[in-house]
């Protein structure tokens, strides 16, 4: 084999340890970084915009708003959700610019010379149904007041299977061997790449949340909760059956010669506790200023303890370049691995057994406006604060999210209520540090349903959205120091979508009906 082909290997097997910065912190969390799911609800799905809520649901979304239920007794909603993900993403790898070498490209890529691609793919897939989705309220109001018990799933993964890999993987597999490239070798020599790659993560965040609420006037209530936070999850990616095919025509022999790469077993459990504090109040004007009979407004404040999770490491076997850079440090659960390259351990350390996943603080507003005594119009604002919390770092990556959105019901009867809305999400993230694991792109969700009253104590509710998300290319220039500086040239394209069919029961027990209650010679529809 020609020197300038051995230079490179040594060259890759060195550039391997460096090249995979942004796959710790990026295509292997160990978490989603959406946040709080805010489909909880059927009668959200319905209206997607539900902060001004006095039904049973108001347990999540408006806590204060219990105290203006029209009914006194104990409620019992549950919903349950079908719920439908679809994530793709793309990369185009076109060049690499070495410091003292200049610009080669773009040969040494992956999508401009198809022969260099082996079997590596054009689109990285990942789909996720979740069939059953529950949300569970339990509220006991009487005359002035209301307590709740609330039990949601905060954040999901089942199985969320990227089947084909990550492009970040692909990244790392190539440029072990484009680093030691020059251009006078550049016109030689090629690779055809060959792999298997799986990432799967599974995920599953509930939170239970114990409070109530109070009138504290005809026209104001106060309410609250605290939310405890059981969270488990597990992220594992495998590499097997990695190869090169070389063609050097310059070269000794038929110019062709093959090169196995390194298996990848990782796979790391994640649990934990975290707690919430939720506060909000409930204003209706009418009582001030007559003028605004049919307006009710609301705020809604949340807050979240700083939120650490433990790590369990059941394997870890990669590339011992790899190992050593530290980039794989996140899977390490802070133990030592004899077993790891060949009986000698980590040569970066045991890592550590904790991980910040802290959910960013929120205000939540909304009105709603009886408009006639046949449509009510409703909308919704919050404000995350992303940037503000404590994430090890990673909160840097994000600048403020919001979202907002807007919703009409039409009350054709006591019996029957349609309603369809609309949310504009972003969750804020810096688009240089959006990655295939979590798009976090901006979307726009439109929803259905309707609610039956079969009487005074039996609500069905159905509804679906649909949620599209707007495409985003990202571009990078991403640079490896091994002798030589190194730029590589590549954008990706990330493209997500969503959807939810569901249906909810609300049933009261106990308590009277229309005339026997304090507010039931009011009218509340919503």
């Amino acid at each position: 084999m020609p020197n300038f082909i051995k230079k490179r290997f040594f060259m890759a097997g060195i550039s391997l340890a460096l090249l995979l910065q942004g796959m710790a912190g990026n295509a292997s969390k160990l978490n989603q970084e959406d946040g709080v799911m805010t489909n909880h609800s059927t009668e959200y799905v319905r209206s997607l915009n539900r902060n001004t809520s006095i039904d049973p649901d108001a347990a999540f979304y408006n806590p204060a708003g219990l105290a203006f239920m029209a009914r006194n007794g104990l409620y019992i909603n549950f919903s349950s959700q079908t719920y439908h993900v679809e994530k793709t993403h793309t990369m185009n790898y076109y060049a690499i610019d070495n410091e003292n070498s200049g610009l080669m490209g773009p040969e040494p890529t992956m999508n401009t010379l198809p022969s260099w691609k082996g079997n590596l793919p054009d689109e990285y897939g990942a789909r996720l149904t979740a069939p059953v989705l529950p949300g569970f309220d339990v509220v006991w109001k009487q005359d002035n007041w209301a307590a709740y018990l609330d039990i949601a799933v905060m954040q999901a993964a089942t199985d969320m299977t990227f089947g084909d890999g990550l492009a970040v993987l692909d990244w790392g597999i190539l440029l072990g061997k484009y680093t030691g490239l020059t251009n006078a070798s550049n016109d030689n020599v090629m690779y055809q790449c060959s792999r298997d790659a799986e990432a799967v993560r599974n995920e599953m965040y509930i939170g239970a949340t114990l409070g109530g609420a109070y009138k504290l006037l005809n026209w104001l209530s106060a309410g609250g909760g605290f939310r405890v936070i059981y969270a488990t999850g597990n992220m594992s990616v495998k590499v097997t059956d990695t190869s090169y095919i070389i063609y050097d025509p310059v070269g000794a022999g038929t110019g062709l010669s093959q090169e196995d790469g390194d298996d990848w077993d990782i796979d790391t459990d994640t649990k934990g506790i975290g707690y919430g504090i939720i506060l909000g109040t409930h204003f209706r004007p009418e009582a001030l200023v007559p003028a605004l009979k049919g307006l009710d407004a609301a705020l809604r404040l949340e807050y979240y303890l700083p939120m650490e999770l433990k790590k369990k490491t059941n394997s870890l076997m990669a590339p011992a370049t790899v190992e050593s850079s530290g980039n794989i440090d996140i899977f390490k659960d802070g133990t030592s691995n004899h077993d790891f390259n060949g009986g000698t351990g980590y040569a970066h350390g045991n890592g550590t057994k904790n991980l910040k996943v802290t959910y960013a603080p929120t205000v939540n507003l909304g009105l709603s406006y009886l408009l006639f005594d046949w449509l009510k119009l409703l909308s919704s604002a919050q404000v995350s604060f992303r940037q503000l919390r404590d994430l090890d770092g990673r909160e840097k990556d994000y600048n403020m999210g919001f979202q907002a959105g807007g919703g009409v019901e039409f009350i054709l009867s006591p019996q029957i209520t349609l309603s369809t809305g609309y949310l504009y999400n972003d969750f804020g993230i810096k688009p240089e540090k959006r990655d295939e694991a979590d798009m976090l792109l901006s979307s726009h969700t439109i929803g259905a349903g309707a609610k039956f009253s079969v009487n005074e104590r039996l609500d069905i509710n159905i509804g679906a959205f649909y949620q599209y998300f707007q495409e985003a290319t990202t571009y990078y220039v991403l640079y490896v120091k091994v002798t030589d500086g190194t730029n590589s040239y590549m954008n990706k394209t990330f493209k997500e979508s969503r959807y939810s069919v569901s249906i909810g029961v609300t049933y009261r027990m106990f308590g009277g009906d229309s005339g026997t209650d304090s507010e039931a010679g009011k009218k509340t529809i919503f």
